[in-house]
């Protein structure tokens, strides 16, 4: 026998959603990668809308769940076969998103911590190489070639090169890189598709994985990462020359 819910509990579970909604709002910060804009973050936002208040879920145990699927992901790839490759797709998607519910956790509850910020960040550095080496040893086994190694450990040097080249750069010499694609028109934001930053790598990594081409997935990584490790270091050095000159 079914029993409908008493009026005032649904009314208040209502108004508890409503109440975290709002909380979250208020304290919501989207993270600046394109991809991370118009999806993981508004997914990560409307997933904590119902599972926010849970004591379970804690920002630092959402960190590790993170890293442990981004882990798992290469494991699925390193299983080889075509629905692996796509069930590895999806878990890349989900760890992306866990990935952003951690941060707006903390903020909505206020435990906003160094530890868990590097936590966070450590994860971060560690955990997408290990994508790439099971790309890497999966594009292998199916070629038979040293191209998928070699590419391999271009990609992992570039992804490693990017952020020490950005933080060198802010930290050492006060230069800040494409800060005009931060904000400002909803053109200039989407055009930040093209830095081809950390959130774009698992849109890249995932597509190619859906498609069952790992070796794709190396050398749009390697072709995109290189892309813009060129850029940047160009503008770095354009820079420097400046403020020499002015000096």
């Amino acid at each position: 026998m079914a029993y409908a819910s008493h009026p005032r509990s649904t009314h208040f579970f209502r108004m508890k959603y409503r109440e975290r909604v709002q909380r979250l709002t208020k304290t919501f910060q989207p993270r600046q990668e394109w991809w991370s804009r118009v999806f993981a973050s508004p997914a990560a936002k409307l997933i904590l809308a119902r599972v926010a208040d849970w004591p379970i879920l804690t920002p630092n145990r959402l960190t590790v769940l993170s890293f442990i699927l981004t882990i798992a992901t290469s494991a699925l790839i390193l299983w080889g076969s075509s629905i692996g490759l796509i069930v590895a797709g999806v878990v890349l998607q989900v760890a992306y998103i866990v990935d952003c519910m951690d941060g707006q956790l903390a903020r909505y509850r206020g435990v906003s911590s160094i530890q868990g910020s590097f936590y966070d960040k450590w994860g971060d550095l560690v955990k997408f190489p290990f994508v790439i080496f099971g790309l890497t040893l999966a594009a292998f086994h199916r070629s038979g070639s040293e191209l998928p190694v070699v590419l391999g450990l271009v990609c992992v040097f570039l992804i490693g090169y990017l952020p020490y080249l950005k933080i060198f750069a802010e930290r050492e010499f006060d230069i800040e890189l494409w800060s005009g694609l931060s904000s400002g028109s909803f053109l200039q934001r989407n055009l930040r598709f093209f830095l081809f930053e950390e959130a774009q790598w698992y849109l890249i990594v995932s597509a190619c994985l859906f498609m069952d081409r790992p070796l794709l997935g190396l050398i749009l990584m390697v072709a995109t990462q290189g892309l813009v490790a060129t850029a940047r270091t160009w503008r770095i050095f354009k820079l420097i020359g400046e403020k020499a000159d002015a000096a």
